[in-house]
C-alpha cells in the first residue's frame, strides 16, 4: 500500500473520488508508454479476429443507433 493511503482514506469520499478521476486524467495526458501484456495482445487479436468481417451483422452505424434512440425518445 502506498504510504499515503493512511491520510488519504480519512478524505470524504467526494474528495478521494475526485482524486482518483484526476489520477486518471493525469495518466491520459502522460507521455510514457506503459507495456501490454502479451496476453493482453492476444485475446485483443482473437477478438478482432472474430469482428473481421462481420461488422454489419453485428453493430449498428451511428445513424442507426442515433434512429432508435431518437424512436425510443418518441421523436
Amino acid at each position: 500500500m502506498h504510504p499515503a493511503m493512511d491520510q488519504l482514506s480519512k478524505l470524504p469520499v467526494s474528495e478521494r473520488l475526485a482524486l482518483v478521476q484526476d489520477l486518471w486524467d493525469s495518466i491520459g495526458q502522460s507521455k510514457e508508454e506503459l507495456a501490454v501484456q502479451d496476453w493482453h495482445r492476444e485475446i485483443v487479436q482473437a477478438r478482432l479476429a472474430e469482428f473481421d468481417g462481420r461488422e454489419d451483422e453485428l453493430g449498428l452505424s451511428r445513424d442507426q443507433m442515433t434512429d432508435e434512440v431518437n424512436r425510443r425518445r418518441g421523436q
